[in-house]
């Protein structure tokens, strides 16, 4: 039999190419002519290393490249190894109707895009992992011509001596966290070492992808660096562990248990791997639960595999699983099947773009991209990023593609349904944004929210309360934006974003003004050049929130709100405060957050909160306050979180290092209004971080060091001593140090009573209600 096989890239490493490789190897052991087709341009070399990795074993094996249908015809059986392959079934058929075609499903369900073409009117058959999901497949997709049989995995052969025990733990995979969860893994080690003290645990991650500065980024914020090692040398004995929500077989577990290593897995949302797994010895469930998981880790750690288990779990490999790549029984499965699925292929509609078209089409994207790519890099290239024509033409390709998504807009609708969100163009996901889309999540869980992502930490934040990341930018960001019906935002949308007319913007804005604004600037040019780029974006609002009458008073001034007639004000509050309001003495809330940012619950620590705002010039430090000073004539309790402004997050390592009682996190993983909730004290200068923070009637202390040259510069809409309870200082170490501890609480009710009128405990909550009323 003439067996073809369609797969990416075989000349990559990975558990698919691994699969494929054993796949030949296994038909031309039966007798099989195979040919073996690569989507991915190869050179003859690659052919010829490959063969020499793999010996004798694929010596038959014949490898051409993807050209189009006509290189997948002319054979009795086409296997297709990834979903977004089976739309080529179609041409295929119409060329040669009588070959088989066999769809090999690797990506499990929940992966799979509901509206992929699958093109199963012209699939003979469908392979999947096991029963449960052969089962699901046909419930999703009406579709009875489908069987379980697990990959081939002919090259696992079990040893039998066990590792008895170690401490170490490891995790072979792609760095992608949405697919993989390292992050979790992660978070588990810095309870190890700072909840528990546990020191002896090792956890040693191996792959490549693109999660690889998140998980770096993690050992730094965890403080990990002694207990963490990526892309080292892999022990020789370990753990294995596998934290994926969803698997279909897991080629690197089944490795590692042959070594006669331990495993530590989670079941996967539809518990897929607990059906193939459960009947071994070797392997513990966890269930994401840190102190749950932790326990059972440390028993792994202090217990022992026995040699008892291990021949029990031999035994079990080779009566259970051995079998699954019975290379006969997958092509008999295939023929039942195919003889049962009768396919009139004058019933199959020919495809829009024939194969080679799209192999054309994909080949010229990549082949642009490189070419922009080197172009932008390259420093005399007229291109270059920065360059005069690089921005024209930029511009203009950007003036063409917003009047063909106008053009568009007449013909696509936007979903009710679902919800897009940015804070801070995607640096953070904090502020009103995110307390309006956790206040969705509890009043509509069956809503979509998409959540604008610039960082990989941002997109775990997001991930870690059941949203959807999307990286800002990305033509999967473009597409979720295009897709809601609902954008809530507080700054201004992407100006490559093309508003539908259906479509409800929401600005929330970000924070109360003291210093002035757009229209409002002191510097004559600073104002018109800003004026002039913020009119034509105010227009894309439909609605604005509002915390009182004074905030809309200056924001009509700043903004020209009388250019906007039909700009509708919500005046429920700021939703970002109710997360204040509700916890405000909240002592299980605050133990929470102190353990999500110091790895610890201890009551006796205080905090003070020093907030810096930003300033255009650029500098070394961000204020004359001398905070190692301060902090060491305050008792050892008192520790200090230097919260960055985001346009100065190169300081960070600077203070980070200052003191060991000095904290500096990532932007990208802090929620403000949480560093408030934890703090005893703030200290600041122009940040309107201290309006919100008045909520908590805890002592605001203001540093007086350039107050006269940035009033001339910028300019204040009031003058701060209007509020007494609101301390104006002078960087003097003795006296703040002094006030800190003699002072803490102080009723800022005047400030809120006329800055913040509006908020309330359910403003969040009225917010969303509002929005969905319109």
């Amino acid at each position: 039999m003439h067996i073809k096989i369609l797969g990416y890239n075989i000349f990559q490493k990975g558990g698919t190419t691994r699969s494929n490789l054993n796949l030949i190897q296994s038909f031309l052991r039966a007798g099989h002519q195979v040919t073996y087709v690569n989507y991915m341009h190869f050179r003859q070399r690659q052919v010829s290393q490959l063969k020499a990795e793999e010996g004798q074993a694929i010596e038959g094996a014949q490898f051409i490249a993807f050209r189009g249908a006509q290189t997948l015809a002319q054979a009795d059986l086409l296997i297709l190894t990834r979903e977004d392959f089976f739309e080529f079934a179609r041409e295929v058929k119409h060329r040669t109707s009588e070959m088989r075609i066999l769809g090999e499903i690797h990506s499990p369900l929940a992966y799979l895009n509901p509206q992929m073409d699958l093109a199963l009117e012209a699939i003979d058959a469908v392979r999947v992992s096991t029963p449960k999901i052969a089962e699901a497949f046909q419930e999703r997709y009406d579709y009875p011509y489908v069987f379980p049989m697990y990959v081939n995995h002919q090259h696992v052969q079990f040893q039998t001596q066990p590792v008895h025990q170690t401490h170490n733990l490891l995790m072979k995979a792609r760095f992608e966290d949405e697919i993989k969860d390292i992050s979790y893994v992660l978070k588990l080690m810095r309870y190890f070492v700072y909840t528990q003290g546990e020191t002896r645990i090792h956890l040693y991650l191996q792959g490549y992808g693109p999660s690889l500065e998140l998980y770096e980024n993690l050992v730094v914020a965890y403080h990990l660096e002694d207990y963490v090692h990526i892309n080292g040398s892999e022990p020789t004995d370990y753990i294995y562990v596998s934290t994926s929500p969803y698997e279909t077989f897991g080629y690197s577990i089944l490795e590692a248990m042959a070594q006669g290593n331990r495993v530590c897995l989670y079941p996967g949302e539809d518990g897929v791997l607990k059906d193939i797994y459960a009947p071994f010895h070797a392997v513990t469930w966890i269930t994401k639960s840190l102190e749950s998981d932790a326990a059972k880790i440390v028993e792994m750690v202090n217990g022992k595999y026995t040699d008892t288990e291990r021949e029990a779990d031999v035994e079990t490999f080779h009566t259970q699983l051995a079998q699954g790549h019975d290379t006969e029984a997958l092509i008999a499965q295939t023929m039942a099947m195919a003889a049962a699925h009768t396919i009139d292929v004058s019933q199959i509609a020919k495809p829009k773009m024939k194969a080679s078209y799209q192999y054309v089409q994909n080949t010229a994207k990549r082949v642009v991209v490189k070419v922009k790519e080197t172009a932008e890099q390259a420093p005399k290239s007229p291109f270059r990023k920065g360059s005069r024509l690089y921005q024209f033409t930029r511009k203009g390709l950007f003036n063409v593609e917003a009047q063909v998504k106008k053009f568009q807009n007449q013909r696509r609708h936007v979903s009710g349904q679902a919800v897009f969100i940015e804070s801070f163009h995607g640096k953070n996901f904090s502020g009103d944004p995110k307390a309006i889309a956790c206040a969705m999540k509890r009043l509509y869980p069956e809503l979509t929210i998409y959540v604008s992502a610039a960082d990989p930490l941002v997109e775990m934040e997001v991930r870690s309360y059941d949203m959807t990341p999307i990286r800002f930018g990305t033509r999967a960001y473009m597409r979720a934006f295009e897709r809601c019906r609902y954008a809530v935002i507080n700054g201004n949308l992407w100006d490559r974003l093309v508003k539908h007319p259906d479509q409800q913007v929401i600005q929330t804005w970000h924070g109360f003004p003291l210093k002035r604004m757009v229209n409002d600037l002191v510097d004559a040019v600073e104002r018109q050049k800003q004026a002039q780029q913020f009119a034509p974006r105010m227009q894309k609002w439909n609605v604005l929130l509002s915390i009182s009458e004074r905030y809309e008073t200056y924001i009509r001034s700043a903004f020209r709100l009388d250019t906007h007639p039909n700009l509708t004000i919500l005046r429920h509050g700021a939703p970002r405060n109710s997360l204040l309001i509700r916890h405000q003495n909240d002592e299980a809330k605050w133990l929470e957050i102190q353990e999500k940012y110091f790895f610890q619950r201890d009551a006796t620590k205080k905090y003070i909160l020093f907030c810096p705002t930003w300033r255009k010039n650029a500098r070394q430090s961000v204020s004359e306050l001398d905070i190692v000073a301060l902090l060491e004539r305050l008792p050892s309790s008192y520790e200090m979180i230097v919260k960055l402004h985001p346009n100065e997050g190169h300081l960070r390592e600077l203070y980070q290092n200052l003191h060991p009682r000095v904290h500096c996190f990532f932007n990208e993983m802090v929620d403000i209004q949480e560093l408030y909730l934890i703090s005893d004290v703030l200290i600041s200068d122009y940040s309107s971080a201290m309006f919100d923070y008045a909520h908590l009637n805890r002592p605001i202390l203001i540093l007086d060091e350039d107050t006269v040259d940035y009033q001339q510069d910028v300019g204040f809409y009031f003058d701060m001593t209007e509020f007494p309870s609101i301390q104006k200082v002078t960087p003097d170490v003795e006296k703040i140090q002094q006030y800190i501890e003699t002072t803490s609480s102080v009723d800022h009710q005047k400030v809120i009573a006329q800055l913040m009128t509006y908020d309330q405990s359910d403003s969040d909550e009225q917010v969303v209600r509002s929005i969905f009323a319109r």
